[in-house]
């Protein structure tokens, strides 16, 4: 299929989130147009001035703001999608005891309200990492684009139905409901051979600026850890980690780039440790208390074959440069 030029409309979901913002920043410093949705307005003016302090223009044709209230409607999304030739789906369901059919539900409305709109050239789905593996775990073999995250799948069809809306199984429940969507869009894809084509990004934990609102998501562990709170470094297993704006440059690179069509990318710069990330935030910011550093917090030895992410973008950016700016960005 022919490429998405630099002028066309692309639609990003969630833009107020974490990653939703700097993949319609990354859209918007390439020529883009960009529609966002969003549940309320309040952040969206929030990321509009941001942008514009950025020297963008941010403008309302430039940057259109629509509200989706609801992320499994696919009427809301048929109206956010007319004119779009690329759509970005990055939000995500709030969890509750239907995680799992709301993240399902949401992935194939998008699907079904872009074949209805003519336009539509490609669908990039934010996926995740943990639909090949669960974090703190390592697996036996360099993890690919092929690999699907079975034993999460096993663990949630033995999780009673009375336990799923439990805070406790959150990451079960993340860990299944971002499997079971990415394989259904697959599969409805290979079912209806819609006129558009799929793409899926796989982000490990996000660190890198925040755009707009309140620090969250995986970047609000540094906000935690700044504060002197290591509960995150005590609950979360080491892992890898991809910069929000690398991420970010994947999601376009895959909306925009023919060769990308049906592909699997993995977002994942390299292994991260605790220790590694306490030894940043001591060195760079040498008055703020920071937690002690635990010799249990061992550079993750999972392995990732994300070669593809790292020869689009020519290298990544370094986990030093990902934590340092998380807290610059957030007054440190």
């Amino acid at each position: 299929m022919a490429p998405i030029p630099p002028g066309s409309l692309v639609v990003v979901t969630g833009i107020t989130g974490y990653i939703g913002s700097h993949v319609g920043l990354a859209a918007l410093q390439a020529g883009y147009r960009v529609r966002g949705t969003v549940r309320d307005t309040k952040k969206a003016e929030e990321l509009r001035e941001k942008f514009k302090q950025l020297g963008l223009d941010a403008s309302e044709d430039k940057l259109d703001i629509v509200i989706v209230d609801d992320l499994t409607s696919q009427e809301q999304y048929e109206k956010a999608f007319v004119g779009a030739a690329g759509i970005a789906h990055v939000a995500l369901p709030g969890q509750t005891a239907t995680w799992i059919d709301d993240t399902n539900t949401s992935v194939l409305s998008v699907l079904r309200a872009a074949a209805k709109e003519p336009s539509v050239k490609r669908v990039v789905l934010t996926s995740s990492s943990v639909t090949v593996i669960t974090p703190g775990e390592n697996g036996d073999h360099t993890l690919t684009d092929e690999d699907w995250n079975e034993v999460a799948l096993e663990r949630y069809s033995k999780l009673p139905v009375s336990a799923r809306g439990d805070p406790k199984n959150r990451p079960v429940m993340y860990c299944a409901a971002k499997t079971i969507s990415e394989q259904e869009g697959w599969k409805w894809m290979a079912e209806h051979k819609p006129s558009f084509e799929f793409v899926t990004v796989l982000p490990n934990a996000n660190f890198g600026p925040f755009l707009c609102g309140e620090p969250h998501s995986t970047g609000g562990w540094v906000s935690s850890l700044l504060k002197g709170d290591d509960t995150s470094a005590k609950n979360v297993g080491n892992q890898w980690y991809i910069d929000v704006r690398d991420d970010a440059q994947l999601h376009l690179l895959g909306m925009t780039k023919p060769e990308l069509a049906g592909k699997r990318i993995w977002a994942a710069a390299g292994p991260f440790g605790w220790n590694a990330i306490l030894q940043i935030l001591k060195k760079n910011f040498p008055d703020v208390k920071i937690p002690d550093e635990n010799p249990e917090w061992v550079l993750s030895p999972m392995k990732v074959d994300s070669e593809v992410g790292r020869k689009l973008l020519g290298g990544w950016i370094s986990l030093e440069k990902s934590v340092v700016d998380t807290a610059k960005s957030i007054g440190y």
